[in-house]
């Protein structure tokens, strides 16, 4: 018995995507901060706060991909702060209109991303 061009295929295969790890996430998020960075018109402290919370988060991160199970939640516990301050950095900026608006918002919301992803793991 062939099968018809028409009929459907014996089986169905449903692939979903593999979800990104907090430190790739963050990693990607370094790059939007930093192009966010150069483009705006905030206060030094701000943009040097901001920079230094960001690198520590990704620092935090990949420390918890080498820890074990049972330490581990630590140093997502310090990442998860650290996202905090950066994301109320880039309130202030977005409240401040510091920065363009399309790359604030790109940031804001791969932060809340990140927030979202971290809170599950702390």
């Amino acid at each position: 018995m062939s099968m018809h061009e028409d009929s459907p295929p014996p089986f169905i295969v449903i692939r979903t995507p593999k979800p990104r790890a907090p430190y790739e996430r963050s990693l990607e998020l370094v790059g939007i901060v930093q192009k966010l960075l150069d483009q705006t018109k905030a206060r030094f402290h701000l943009k040097d706060r901001l920079d230094r919370a960001m690198t520590s988060l990704v620092f935090e991160l990949s420390k918890a991909r080498r820890e074990p199970n049972s330490v581990r939640w630590r140093h997502y516990r310090a990442a998860h702060k650290l996202a905090n301050d950066c994301a109320t950095i880039l309130d202030i900026l977005a409240h401040q209109e510091a920065a363009p608006t399309t790359d604030l918002e790109n940031a804001r919301t791969a932060m809340h991303d990140l927030l979202a992803d971290l809170h599950a793991l702390g």
